[in-house]
């Protein structure tokens, strides 16, 4: 195999989360690659890789939909002169990968999509129209093992599927730092949230389950809740609740931020749909507790075992939540350790590591050549 041999990767923005991931592909020996990716998306800017094509995006909207399209994409494809291109899932908002994939048939450049593998919310006719995406394409990489089922139920062939799972950054990756594998007899036990504050996340749902929690008293329950956005409305609730005492706003954290409170946490609880969170927490050895609206989770939620490393709760219903968060209290104050391996071993069990998911990629890339 030749360092001639060249891969495009095609993203709507270089993500934080995936720099050790691709880092890690771009310095395989076996064929030479690239990333092709907008400036800035939705307000997020990209993470800072060499060798990068960075482009503008040209965005609009027409019928109440935001579309987007990678300026110069075509141009750069053709500078690069890829043999495999590998893009971000089937997107009709993102016009840019819809014209890239007819151009890398039309040019016979083997395609793969990276995709969650979902259906869609388009209706039969966009459904079908991703289904064919997906099938024409040389392979695809799913999120998750569900994605994986979606992407066969679509007509897409079994050996041109396979899910890669997901990855973070190696320092976001809690097991890297000391953790506290007992409460030390303590019959506290500290609640974290870490996100966007948002109405979507269902913070005031948590809230009123402290409030039973403390009605019961068997527990002295200390709730963190880490993040940006309004806050004002959460802390009166939580005021006229009676648990102001019990919660602590911590406001926006970043990298090496949250370590401490991830550190001093015993268990995460996201109200709403979770997604790269899930992967956070349990990195920590913290198990998590969600919603049962499966439809509202990311594909990340494949690493939940109910029972096992966390649960889920009846969605919006703040006495269901207590009553996991007792559960899972007593089961922290008698095994932490256990529970915190538990965690941990899921993440190495369904290769949701930099290192694991950039070898399944590479592999899969590197039959691709070879079959050229």
């Amino acid at each position: 195999m030749s360092k001639n041999n060249r891969v495009l990767f095609v993203e709507p923005i270089i993500a934080h989360y995936r720099r050790d991931t691709f880092k890690l592909i771009l310095e395989n020996n076996n064929f030479s690659s690239s990333i092709l990716a907008g400036n800035e998306y939705e307000g997020v800017k990209p993470a800072e890789i060499d060798g990068s094509f960075i482009c503008q995006y040209l965005s609009f909207k027409l019928l109440g939909h935001r579309f987007y399209y990678l300026k110069n994409a075509l141009n750069r494809i053709r500078v690069f002169n890829p043999s495999i291109i590998v893009c971000s899932g089937v997107d009709f908002h993102h016009l840019h990968t819809l014209a890239i994939f007819l151009y890398a048939k039309l040019k016979h450049i083997k395609f793969v999509w990276w995709s969650h593998g979902g259906f869609g919310r388009q209706g039969k006719l966009g459904k079908s129209i991703r289904a064919w995406f997906y099938r024409k394409s040389d392979f695809v990489f799913a999120y998750s093992g569900k994605g994986v089922d979606n992407l066969l139920k679509l007509g897409v062939k079994s050996s041109k599927v396979l899910s890669i799972g997901n990855a973070i950054c190696t320092e976001d990756y809690g097991f890297n730092y000391p953790r506290k594998d007992d409460n030390n007899g303590k019959h506290q036990i500290t609640l974290l949230f870490s996100g966007r504050i948002n109405q979507k996340r269902r913070i005031e749902i948590l809230l009123h389950a402290i409030k039973e929690l403390k009605k019961i008293g068997k527990h002295k329950i200390k709730c963190l809740v880490i993040g940006d956005g309004d806050t004002f409305n959460l802390k009166k609730l939580s005021k006229s609740l009676g648990i102001s005492e019990d919660i602590e706003f911590v406001g926006p954290k970043y990298g090496a931020e949250v370590v401490e409170f991830f550190q001093n946490a015993d268990i995460f609880v996201f109200p709403s749909g979770i997604g790269l969170s899930i992967l956070h927490a349990f990195s920590y050895g913290l198990p998590v507790i969600t919603t049962d609206r499966m439809d509202l989770h990311s594909p990340e939620i494949e690493l939940l075992k109910p029972g096992i490393n966390g649960d889920f709760f009846q969605h919006d219903n703040y006495d269901s939540l207590a009553k996991r968060i007792d559960e899972w209290a007593e089961k922290i104050i008698s095994d932490k350790k256990r529970i915190a391996n538990e965690c941990i071993k899921v993440i190495n069990e369904m290769g949701y590591l930099p290192e694991m998911q950039s070898r399944k990629i590479i592999d899969v890339l590197n039959r691709l050549i070879q079959y050229e």
